[in-house]
């Protein structure tokens, strides 16, 4: 799985392209057409999911987690303790 499967993943699981748009800026229907292999993901879409959500960026640019640094993927965010 490569990076532009991780953000249509996190986009097909979290399903947020207007939430998305409030936190960066880019137009919810672009949002749209990456999730949907529409539109190819760029570094600009990269940027900014690992921006909106940092909690993600390991995992989106290497596939990894590491829960005790925070960094973990959208299958385990549920799973996570919250943070007081």
């Amino acid at each position: 799985m490569g990076i532009g499967d991780r953000v249509r993943g996190l986009l097909e699981i979290r399903g947020m392209p207007n939430k998305l748009e409030n936190k960066t800026g880019i137009d919810r229907d672009t949002w749209r057409n990456v999730r949907y292999a529409k539109q190819k993901v760029n570094e600009d879409h990269i940027t900014a999911v690992c921006e909106a959500y940092p909690e993600y960026r390991l995992w989106i640019e290497t596939g990894k987690t590491e829960p005790n640094s925070g960094q973990i993927s959208p299958d385990n965010a549920d799973s996570q303790p919250k943070k007081p």
